[in-house]
């Protein structure tokens, strides 16, 4: 396959799906505007609207029509319902994380305080769960696994903040239900919504599962080295205490003085101590040991979705998962 973009806007096919989320989102709030909930609508519309790359939504939209679903307006409800939970708990995190900044722009807690930001992040998942509510039981009671799953994973990683004891299968158990999770639910949901068989939803689910570990791991690799222009400045998950997989390997992998020097940089982190950090866990070789695991997670994820036959939706949703890794190349 051709080499993609960073950018996703660039991707002109993906750009259209992603282009009826906005428009389907954007209509959602003036109806809501319209039914006199203006402010919280304009809350919510601050991060909701300040540019997210749609991956959740854009992949339901796309799996459906691989999966030979022939309306589109029959999932763009339920695309969108993950978007809005999915931004929900964006909202409801930084709050806990205290961060200033998502997707470019301040929060909203910094903006007008956490009680206006967590009433703000309540309503969309009441506005996420009324969308999903409208669709067969088995979805609904899938999502609402999804998201009690994400509410525990959330609960675990604070406890684990600051932990340097923190184990990897830990680590992981976090991200399976913060990230992971809902990307093989909206798969397995959208399998369910086109009838097909329970092996083929198994499939889409852990199609999913595997996309999204790597979604996330790339995530923690940009923290370390990205570029501040996606959106957020680099090392804020360090400085907000998380334990992510780089800086797990790097505290496994390093000995003597370099694992005590990272050890003291992550205890009282600074931003400006990122390049010695980056140093040790290059050295460590934690850096080059997650880029491995993405391309692992990836394969296994193309793997999952081997006996679906080749069709136009199919290749973008391999394009998509391509895109994923290409954020950090």
């Amino acid at each position: 396959m051709a080499p993609i973009s960073k950018n996703i806007r660039n991707l002109r096919h993906l750009k259209d799906y992603k282009s009826k989320i906005d428009d389907f989102l954007q209509n959602l709030m003036l109806e809501a505007r319209g039914e006199g909930h203006g402010e919280v609508v304009d809350l919510s519309e601050h991060i909701l609207m300040a540019g997210g790359k749609r991956i959740r939504p854009m992949l339901l939209l796309l799996t459906y029509e691989m999966l030979k679903g022939e309306n589109m307006e029959e999932v763009l409800p339920l695309a969108t319902a993950y978007e809005i939970i999915h931004t929900a708990t964006l909202i409801h995190d930084d709050i806990n994380d205290n961060s200033k900044i998502r997707r470019g722009v301040k929060t909203i807690h910094e903006i007008e305080g956490p009680v206006k930001a967590q009433i703000t992040g309540d309503w969309l998942f009441v506005i996420g769960f009324g969308l999903g509510g409208q669709y067969q039981k088995q979805i609904v009671d899938l999502m609402a696994e999804t998201c009690s799953k994400m509410a525990s994973a959330e609960l675990k990683q604070i406890e684990h903040i600051h932990n340097i004891s923190t184990t990897i299968d830990e680590y992981y158990n976090v991200i399976e239900g913060k990230t992971a999770g809902p990307f093989a639910s909206g798969c397995k949901a959208v399998a369910i919504l086109t009838g097909q068989s329970e092996e083929v939803q198994e499939a889409l689910y852990n199609f999913g599962m595997q996309l999204g570990l790597a979604f996330q791991l790339v995530d923690d690799l940009l923290d370390v080295i990205g570029d501040d222009r996606l959106g957020k400045p680099r090392g804020l998950d360090i400085l907000e205490g998380k334990m992510t997989l780089p800086l797990l390997l790097g505290i496994k992998n390093l000995k003597n003085e370099n694992k005590k020097e990272l050890l003291d940089l992550i205890s009282k982190f600074h931003l400006h101590d990122l390049k010695k950090v980056l140093h040790l866990l290059k050295i460590s070789g934690s850096i080059d040991y997650c880029r491995t695991l993405v391309n692992e997670h990836l394969n296994s994820a193309i793997r999952e979705i081997d006996f679906i036959e080749d069709n136009q939706a199919k290749r973008m949703v391999l394009e998509l998962a391509h895109y994923v890794r290409s954020r950090y190349d």
